[in-house]
């Protein structure tokens, strides 16, 4: 058994994680996300793994939120994060003399998904993650597709709506704008006072501006009205864009995940509803299920990926 050290560099937290060539995970730590984001932080992540199991790892994974070129893996361009530094693969290299591969991390967790997840034996998959953005990542003919700069399957800057919410990337009425954690809490924020009993405002203990996409989703599975009204209204908008990709690339399958989608059949049934009433009269849509992985789907990715399998 070969093994892979995966690093998963998100806004909160660096997730670093031995992973068996098998996509079993041996061990992993977390560390914070430092402010500016860069390969310092990300390689002290790994060096803790190294620390413990360094004998055993052969390779090296990152998955970053962020446009990332291939094949050099210089980050482009990072809509909800900052870098210190674009080249994490080479400072990464040249601290642990070991071979890297950069990769985006919803690109990462479309593979882990593929190789060892919901997507497993499915030849055309598409993964879409569902978080504080909108991330994807698509699998053709069993090959990870990343297009030919390597900034493929952005799913969540797919403009879906005219003049529509600002997006983090600058636009206006892309999918991430709409159907993603940071479109629930501007959501709630906006009509929260409408709602003053809602378990919503009460979470964010009275305060609107502390409302966020997590006290949402957290108050929707307690049952809140308003919250889950909020959240079907996003899983819809998340039906419209999931219609565009199946059209687009008629997939076997499509993976959703990520930290949104983690509230349940509440937001994924919506979208699912959608998807089926703009497809009504053609084809059958694609099957549309949830991830399996959960966070650890990009570790496991970019791990899979450092090792080439």
């Amino acid at each position: 058994m070969r093994y892979g050290v995966g690093v998963d560099i998100g806004g909160t937290k660096i997730r670093a994680a031995l992973v068996g060539e098998d996509g079993g995970v041996l061990v992993k730590r977390d560390v914070p996300t430092d402010p500016e984001v860069g390969a310092d932080a990300a390689g002290d992540a790994v060096q803790l793994i190294l620390a413990e199991e360094g004998p055993r790892g052969e390779a090296i994974g990152a998955a970053v939120a962020g446009f990332v070129e291939q094949p050099s893996g210089r980050i482009a361009f990072a809509p909800n994060l900052r870098y210190s530094n674009p080249d994490i693969g080479r400072e990464l290299g040249h601290r642990f003399t070991l071979a890297v591969v950069v990769q985006n991390d919803a690109n990462a967790a479309a593979w882990a998904e593929h190789r060892c997840g919901a997507g497993r034996n499915v030849k055309n998959v598409l993964m879409v993650t569902v978080g504080t953005g909108v991330g994807g990542g698509a699998i053709v003919d069993g090959r990870l597709y990343t297009g030919s700069r390597g900034f493929a399957a952005e799913f969540g800057h797919i403009p879906v709506m005219k003049d529509g919410p600002r997006c983090a990337c600058g636009a206006s009425g892309c999918l991430e704008a709409l159907a993603s954690g940071t479109a629930l809490g501007r959501a709630a924020r906006e009509r929260v006072n409408d709602h003053p009993d809602s378990l919503v405002l009460q979470l964010a203990e009275g305060h609107v501006e502390k409302v966020t996409g997590a006290i949402v989703g957290q108050a929707a599975i307690s049952g809140d009205p308003f919250a889950k009204q909020l959240v079907q209204e996003v899983g819809t908008w998340l039906g419209v864009g999931l219609t565009g990709l199946a059209q687009a690339f008629d997939p076997g399958r499509i993976v959703v995940g990520g930290g949104v989608a983690e509230v349940g059949p509440l937001f994924l049934d919506a979208a699912i509803e959608e998807m089926n009433r703009r497809f009504m009269g053609q084809v059958a849509p694609p099957d549309v299920v949830p991830a399996s992985l959960g966070n650890d789907a990009g570790v496991v990715g970019a791990a899979l990926l450092g090792l080439k399998v």
